[in-house]
């Protein structure tokens, strides 16, 4: 109550106004509500205070309430009290005022569907909420700011542009103006206007538009039909029962019949079968969200079958849209925008996003995914074939067999798009009616749990030859080897599986990651057949990321090498942090102490939900805040955490709440456990200053106890070593790398956290690319790139060569 004090006195006002007006109770309290009759017409202006605290309903109540203790809290924190409760009052008025003038102004021009009847007058306290959120959004952090704009607009969006009534354009009046409020206030503060969303955000806000589609129409059928300008769609599946009546009217009794006969065959299972394409968006956004290939071809499916049957529907007849009043004729516009255009557009979308999706399913997963929905396709059809055939005397007339496999087909589709023009026969009861209300949602649901069961059933690495890695890793390995056991990456062995090498193929380009695993006596020989491994596939064999021993037996061998980082090592036996030559790292680590922070070791798979939620909101933000994609290759990120061999270090507060998580991966010698290497390292932007010193000091002195020698703050691309010389005429390639991290350095800060790991007194180990021919080194330097940048748009590469030629200047 302390920390929120105005939205709790804001949820005591709704509370209070709904019981004082009845409108909790089920009362009808639209005396207080806002409108164009109610406030401009009737003079009533106070109504634009009362429709912002009085709920309409019990419902309305619980909702309100609901949405200001979680979303108002959250924008009173960022706000502070007084702005949220001038803003409260202030932008909830301006959104009430402005939506009740664009109302009254529609409604006067011209009788447009979007609008409600005027005389309906409005209660929504969530209004003034929508617009206070919004503003407290443009100084929220560029992760959370992002998703509070996209979903609160696309749920604004949805309810108003398929439900239609006058709270949700209202509210979306409110939202536009606490956007711009928030805008104004903000201004001056370094705020990235652009940001990218990682691989797994960008899934996550894609499922979330397929799902908005595909929830749209359910939301238009709840609120009775809709009067949006998009639920014009909603016509698919309401329109026989709407019509029923009218028609009955204009034509004659034996058409009327068979209208009445078409009304005994809907009921709960034509109304599932209906509604079967918006349940497959949603099942496709949920497969989307966890980056399933299965899930994307389902969702352009799905959405191209959803633009096209319609549309194919009304050419023929079958369909019909009810013009309106004035002849406009926008009701076909708006009809053509929400049934085919933004279908569409999506699907095109989720194509140029494919690479997004790259999760697929096991060959065997998907052919029974195959046969179970073939045999549930042929079972379900001639057992409706027989049942109908065995029924006849249910129809109205007797049908021939063309009409009972038409009929047959027309089962499994939703009934709206599909009925005939004209006469047609339909069973009026026993077990026909039965089978032709159910056999399609029998099929469906068989569709819908094989392709759940499907999402859950994909491809990964060969489990034997990941194993064999790993097993020779835990003989001896360098301090990077555990890289070669992350996705994507590829394993050669030699005949007798004793050496191994971990690669990426890049196009035709092999890059070797970190040392091979070999004994030190076999290493030439590793070396040496795994290049000619290479060699027979027609690929270009490259060395990436190794240590100086490595570079010497490639030199024997004839190869070259330039330098492309530096490792930075701590020997932790004897390890203290005393003295003045500790300061930079000792401060830091007593200062947190004394405030209350603890370093907690764990693994990802013990992370409660709070936890795991935590370090995923961390990771995202920093995602955000690069202008160019997350890297990966020899950079971990968020996946790389989900392995059972790789430790977390987090620094939790006083409070609970999670500031910085660091990961760490082993590395062996002679079968034992040694050394430690520092990968995933994230912090809190408005987090404490000093956390990571903290975290990477308790790791050390941790890990000395545990009986480590080595602790590896990780490789540093593109760095150099303090006492490495300067060369007055490097080589091409090493003075375009110079140049290319000085580009990036903006972006990724390769040298300020090498001049950070600095602080730790470590000893460095310079990394190599190891190439055999000059000539291949633009094509290597090509995959090293799309390695480190996977993915990378055009225009993503147009902005980084844009500021590569301004740092020239």
């Amino acid at each position: 109550m302390t920390r929120h004090p105005v939205t709790v006195a804001f949820v005591v006002m709704i509370v209070s106004a709904a019981a004082l007006t009845g409108s909790l109770w089920g009362a009808d309290a639209s005396s207080w509500g806002a409108g164009p009759l109610a406030t401009f017409a009737a003079g009533r202006w106070w109504t634009v205070v009362s429709a912002l605290v009085i709920p309409d309903s019990p419902t309305d109540t619980v909702i309100s309430v609901m949405l200001a203790m979680t979303v108002l809290a959250y924008a009173e924190r960022l706000l502070g009290s007084r702005r949220v409760a001038l803003q409260l009052a202030a932008v909830g008025i301006a959104g009430l005022v402005t939506g009740i003038g664009l109302h009254a102004l529609a409604w006067t021009v011209t009788d447009l569907r979007p609008v409600v009847a005027a005389e309906v007058p409005v209660l929504d306290p969530t209004t003034a909420i929508a617009g206070v959120v919004m503003a407290a959004s443009a100084y929220a952090s560029t992760l959370w700011r992002r998703r509070v704009r996209l979903v609160g607009f696309a749920a604004l969006a949805l309810f108003a542009l398929y439900a239609g009534d006058a709270d949700s354009w209202y509210r979306v009046s409110a939202a536009v103006i606490g956007l711009a409020v928030g805008e104004r206030l903000a201004r001056g503060r370094e705020r990235r206007t652009w940001h990218r969303s990682s691989t797994r955000e960008t899934r996550t806000l894609l499922a979330l538009l397929v799902a908005v589609v595909g929830s749209g129409p359910l939301v238009a059928l709840i609120s009775g039909g809709g009067r949006g300008p998009l639920s014009l769609v909603v016509d698919a599946y309401t329109q026989y029962d709407d019509e029923l009546l009218e028609r009955c009217n204009r034509v004659s009794a034996a058409v009327c019949d068979e209208q009445l006969a078409l009304l005994m065959t809907r009921g709960l299972g034509p109304a599932l079968l209906a509604v079967t394409p918006l349940i497959l968006m949603l099942v496709a956004a949920w497969g989307l969200r966890l980056g399933r290939r299965a899930a994307l071809i389902l969702a352009v499916l799905t959405l191209v079958a959803s633009a096209v049957i319609p549309l194919l529907s009304l050419v023929d007849g079958r369909l019909r849209i009810t013009p309106w009043v004035d002849g406009s004729g926008a009701e076909y516009v708006l009809w053509a925008v929400a049934t085919v255009a933004i279908p569409v557009t999506l699907a095109m979308v989720l194509f140029v996003a494919r690479g997004r999706f790259p999760v697929r399913a096991t060959r065997r997963a998907a052919a029974t995914v195959t046969g179970v929905v073939g045999v549930a396709f042929l079972t379900c059809a001639s057992t409706f074939f027989a049942i109908q055939a065995l029924g006849r005397r249910s129809f109205d007339r007797d049908p021939s067999m063309l009409d009972l496999v038409l009929l047959t087909l027309r089962r499994f589709l939703p009934p709206s798009y599909t009925n005939p023009v004209g006469a047609a026969t339909f069973p009026h009861h026993g077990p026909a009616l039965f089978a032709y209300q159910w056999v399609g949602v029998v099929f469906w649901a068989v569709v819908i749990a094989a392709l759940l069961w499907l999402f859950r059933r994909v491809q990964r690495p060969d489990a034997g030859d990941g194993r064999l890695y790993r097993e020779l890793l835990e003989r001896g390995s360098d301090t990077l080897g555990f890289l070669g056991t992350w996705a994507g990456n590829r394993h050669w062995y030699s005949d007798d599986r004793a050496c191994a090498v971990a690669y990426r193929l890049v196009g035709d380009v092999a890059l070797a990651i970190a040392d091979p695993l070999a004994p030190q006596d076999r290493r030439g020989e590793t070396l040496r057949s795994f290049s000619d491994f290479c060699v027979e596939h027609g690929w270009i064999p490259a060395f990436y990321s190794v240590h100086d021993d490595t570079v010497a037996d490639l030199s024997a061998l004839g190869w070259r090498h330039i330098p492309v980082g530096v490792e930075t090592v701590m020997d932790l036996p004897g390890l203290t942090f005393a003295g003045k030559a500790w300061q930079k790292v000792r401060q830091p680590l007593v200062r947190a102490e004394r405030e209350g922070y603890t370093a907690v070791w764990t693994h990802w798979h013990e992370l409660t939900v709070t936890q795991a939620s935590q370090v995923v909101a961390i990771d995202e933000e920093w995602v955000a805040d690069r202008a160019l994609p997350e890297m990966g290759f020899t950079l971990g990120s968020l996946a790389e955490l989900n392995d059972r061999d790789v430790r977390l270090l987090l620094a939790v507060g006083p409070d609970g709440r999670i500031e910085a998580v660091t990961s760490w991966m082993p590395s062996w010698t002679a079968g034992s456990l040694t050394g430690w290497t520092l990968d995933f390292m994230r912090r809190r932007s408005d987090g404490p200053n000093g956390m990571m010193e903290f975290l990477i000091a308790k790791a050390a002195l941790q890990l000395q106890d545990e009986g480590a020698a080595v602790l590896s703050l990780s490789g540093a691309p593109l760095a150099e070593a303090p006492d490495t010389p300067a060369d007055e005429d490097p080589a091409p390639l090493r003075a375009l790398l110079r140049w290319l991290a000085d580009v990036l350095e903006p972006t990724y800060g390769f040298a300020s956290l090498f001049r950070f790991k600095g602080k730790f007194r470590p000893r460095y180990r310079g990394l190599s690319l190891a190439y055999r021919d000059p000539l291949h080194l633009p094509a290597i330097g090509a995959a090293v790139g799309r390695a480190y940048l996977p993915d990378a748009s055009r225009r993503e590469i147009v902005a980084l060569a844009r500021t590569a030629w301004e740092g020239r200047r």
